[in-house]
């Protein structure tokens, strides 16, 4: 990641910039002028461009107009004269009003242009500026200056009463300083807005608020709220895309912000000196400036600030991000956006401890948060500090090193991620209604069986170790440490969870029979699978069912199917080809070699495996667990009828043969 060199003396100079006259300034493109981006440079010193008439000094353009350099009076108001020596006076430079002591400022109607850099910044005394109304290119309202068009607010004196303003609809951008150290608490933007220059708010001691949400700025410009010292609620706009250079430097009640979802770019020191203590950071963000996040004025980290963030966007990168030429190594605490919304969730439910547990009252009965015993066998209690135990939070057990773990019957909901890898038995109440969660027991690595008690009206059921929905339709999850080899499921199963079989080394043959349905990577990992036998009403196979079963060769699918998922059936993760890119980034799965699929041709899965290179043999019927070629079986069958006629044939002629004996 690139970064702007450190340097305080960079920093230094930004802040003041505001106070030290421009020995040159940066024209911006104005539609009622002719100043396209020019940079007009001009030497102060050079006595036959600059010349001093009355109260001002001015130069003379190529057009034989006069440009005001500075005015020299000591009066609190003055007017810019229309003529100066007898020259029209059409443009008004950067360092016009340098002396700042000024409260109003008159400007003519022979002025056309006034400069981009905001001529007025320097007067924090200013109470009005008045522009003459025969002016075509310039306007004030409420002593406030615009271009004519009202589309650009150039400044606002800072020492205007009141302690509000409303930019006017209509106005599209905001000039360079112009609010800079203006009194008032509160500026209320038009949804017109889709500009702000940079300094535009700074050193406005008294701001509190900026809401930017209804404007279209896509860019929040060089130290545009730098020392903002009172600003504590920031809402940026959607469409931003980048907050620039010390943008927030040294707001310092600013304890915490929403960055815009689609930001790409927060540029060197944008929140440096900023009450923050952690920043929640868009994966979107590609680039981090310096000290832009976790730094104090005088370019010191804290210590305990933190990052949130994903590991593959900039947030990582910058929590972590060094240089030794500049002597700089970030170690900021980094957590995941998910860990920290975990987190704030947990918070916002007001944990009690007592004992073993953190609790939280909801409806007047306890779900339990956390446990935190370190028994093997633990056994949760029906109430809990005289609240009935009705719930228990997800996560709850996670820390745990239980091998067993008995829910009371007082318990209704279980929540999703429960349980930690060293579990081996769980018991589930017969009134629990909910276990949250597609793949509630993925983690649990050491599991069993899973007893669900009975007598109760809740929403599951257990045979043999195996979770089961109340009627048994849907097997729910097998134990990944069942060591049965074979498993016929129930008749009255029709449908098969997510990740269901997931990782179970011990199974070597499932029959699925009267399954219709089964669902994305039921069986993966299950490397000792060798056979599969399916239903001939089997309707839908989910995304990477059979992912990563080298010991599954083959399989016989019925043309009853109507959905395949990607990968369903004789793929494997290939390291090789993981972060392989060909124009976008692959799926590291590859083809088992020698997998085979029988299926009958133009059926949908006879299409998967043509699409996926997958031998696809047709014209077969499965016989146990073989598969035989129909021809062959003709063949075989015409012998066999063949044989059964000529016997049948034989036993007629000896029966005849008998019969006609007897009558003899």
């Amino acid at each position: 990641m690139n970064y702007h060199k450190k340097t305080v003396a960079f920093i230094t100079s930004l802040l003041m910039c505001m106070s030290v006259a421009p020995m040159f300034s940066y024209a911006e493109n104005e539609d009622s002028t002719n100043h396209d981006d020019e940079i007009a440079l001009i030497n102060l010193d050079d006595e036959n461009t600059v010349k001093e008439s009355g109260d001002f000094s001015y130069s003379i353009d190529d057009d034989g107009n006069a440009h005001i350099e500075s005015c020299l009076s000591d009066e609190d108001e003055i007017t810019v004269p229309e003529e100066i020596d007898g020259i029209k006076v059409t443009e008004i430079e950067s360092g016009a009003f340098m002396k700042g002591t000024y409260k109003k400022i008159t400007i003519p109607a022979s002025v056309e242009y006034i400069s981009a850099e905001n001529p007025f910044a320097p007067c924090i005394q200013l109470t009005e500026i008045a522009v003459d109304k025969n002016n075509k290119n310039y306007c004030s309202v409420d002593g406030v200056i615009f271009t004519k068009d009202m589309k650009k607010l150039i400044c606002y004196p800072a020492e205007k009463s009141g302690t509000s303003y409303t930019i006017p609809d209509g106005t599209e951008k905001i000039g360079i300083a112009s609010f800079y150290e203006a009194n008032m608490k509160e500026i209320i933007l038009p949804d017109s807005l889709n500009e702000i220059s940079r300094h535009a708010f700074s050193y406005m001691a008294n701001l509190e608020k900026i809401d930017m949400s209804g404007t279209s700025v896509q860019v929040i410009d060089t130290m545009t709220f730098a020392e903002c010292v009172s600003l504590n609620e920031v809402i940026f706009s959607e469409s931003t895309l980048e907050i620039g250079l010390a943008s927030f430097y040294g707001c310092k009640s600013l304890t915490e912000v929403t960055l815009p979802s689609a930001l790409t770019t927060v540029g060197q020191s944008a929140f440096m000196g900023t009450g923050l203590t952690k920043i929640r950071i868009p994966d979107s963000v590609a680039s981090i400036g310096y000290s832009a996040f976790g730094y104090d004025t005088d370019e010191k980290a804290d210590p305990d600030f933190v990052i949130i963030g994903s590991y593959s966007s900039g947030a990582f990168t910058y929590a972590t991000d060094s240089d030794s030429d500049y002597d700089y190594a970030n170690n900021f605490k980094f957590i995941t956006t998910e860990e920290a919304d975990a987190e704030e969730e947990y918070q916002a439910m007001n944990p009690i401890a007592s004992g073993d547990y953190e609790y939280s009252i909801v409806d007047g009965e306890a779900c339990i948060l956390l446990c935190e015993s370190t028994d093997e066998t633990i056994t949760v209690p029906e109430e809990i500090d005289g609240y009935k135990v009705t719930s228990i939070y997800k996560y709850a057990f996670i820390d745990t090193t239980a091998k067993n773990i008995i829910f009371p019957e007082t318990v209704k909901t279980i929540g999703a991620n429960m349980f930690s890898e060293y579990v081996e038995s769980i018991t589930i109440p017969s009134g629990c209604t909910a276990i949250e969660g597609d793949e509630p027991f993925l983690s649990c690595t050491s599991l069993k069986e899973i007893i669900v008690t009975e007598g109760g009206d809740g929403e599951y059921a257990s045979l043999d170790g195996i979770l089961y929905n109340k009627d048994k339709t849907v097997l729910i999850a097998y134990p990944v440490q069942k060591s049965d080899t074979e498993f016929k499921v129930p008749s009255s199963v029709t449908n098969i969870a997510i990740s269901a079989f997931c990782h179970n080394v011990f199974l070597e043959s499932a029959d699925l029979s009267g399954v219709k349905n089964i669902g994305s990577c039921a069986f993966e990992d299950c490397v000792s699978l060798k056979s599969v036998t399916f239903s001939d009403d089997l309707n839908a196979v989910g995304n990477g069912v059979f992912i990563d079963n080298p010991s599954l060769m083959s399989v016989r699918l019925p043309s009853s199917l109507e959905i395949i998922g990607e990968y369903a059936f004789g793929y494997y993760y290939d390291a090789s080809i993981a972060y392989q890119q060909t124009g976008e980034e692959m799926l590291p799965y590859s083809v088992v070699d020698g997998f085979r699929i029988y299926a009958e041709e133009d059926s949908l899965a006879w299409e998967y495996a043509q699409a996926c290179g997958i031998e696809v043999i047709t014209n077969t019927v499965g016989i146990g667990k073989k598969n035989i070629d129909r021809n062959f079986l003709y063949v075989i069958g015409g012998s066999v009828s063949a044989v059964i006629l000529a016997v049948a044939g034989v036993s007629i002629g000896k029966s005849i043969k008998r019969k006609k004996g007897r009558k003899v």
